[in-house]
């Protein structure tokens, strides 16, 4: 799937607008924390896994909130070289549930809004996964018995099942940033297409 997703782009170039160069480099800081929980699975290290898949969504929801509803001062901070100075500028950033609220609100406005379908996808993944990855990572119950009492194999694939997930919305997104309706159209296939290594997003299912 993901080797499909990287296909598609190829070397398709993607728009060079300043919010779009942000929103693109932040998707594929994203897509890197996908491919490092995937081999955090497969050192059967699912505890640390599940760390990373909290800053996969936390970096695809600040790639859609980047394209969508962040505010231009916001745009000409991440620009910026790093620096001291740049770094205290850009510190202030809004947390997931501001950047949730600013993506309701983009909703149907004029060309530029998140569509309907990708909010929703955002809001019921953070609704389904938030309290136990904040779990894993601020050191609570579900590390801890996890490390007890081991860490079944379901549980370790609906993790892969979920980051997969991301990683489809993540490639859709970068698929708008291309700005080619047909790389847009092909990706939407992608999850009729791997069904089988995707979550059902309509079932409220636990991490643990």
């Amino acid at each position: 799937m993901h080797e499909r997703i990287l296909e598609l782009l190829g070397k398709e170039g993607f728009h060079g607008a300043p919010r779009s160069q942000v929103a693109t480099g932040m998707c594929f800081v994203a897509m890197e924390h996908a491919q490092g929980l995937r081999s955090l699975i497969a050192l059967a290290l699912a505890n640390s896994a599940v760390g990373l898949m909290r800053i996969q969504f936390e970096a695809l929801m600040r790639a859609a909130w980047l394209l969508y509803a962040a505010p231009e001062a916001t745009i000409v901070k991440l620009l910026s070289p790093l620096t001291l100075d740049s770094e205290k500028a850009a510190k202030n950033l809004p947390g997931v549930n501001e950047m949730l609220e600013g993506l309701r609100k983009s909703i149907g406005g004029p060309g530029e809004g998140i569509p309907a379908s990708a909010y929703e996808m955002l809001a019921h993944f953070k609704d389904v996964t938030w309290s136990a990855m904040n779990s894993f990572v601020h050191g609570g119950i579900h590390p801890l018995r996890r490390f007890e009492e081991g860490f079944p194999l379901p549980l370790a694939l609906q993790i892969l099942r979920n980051s997969n997930g991301l990683v489809t919305m993540t490639g859709m997104l970068l698929a708008v940033l291309t700005g080619n309706s047909l790389i847009a159209s092909a990706m939407s296939r992608i999850q009729p297409d791997f069904s089988d290594c995707l979550p059902d997003l309509q079932d409220r299912e636990s991490e643990g």
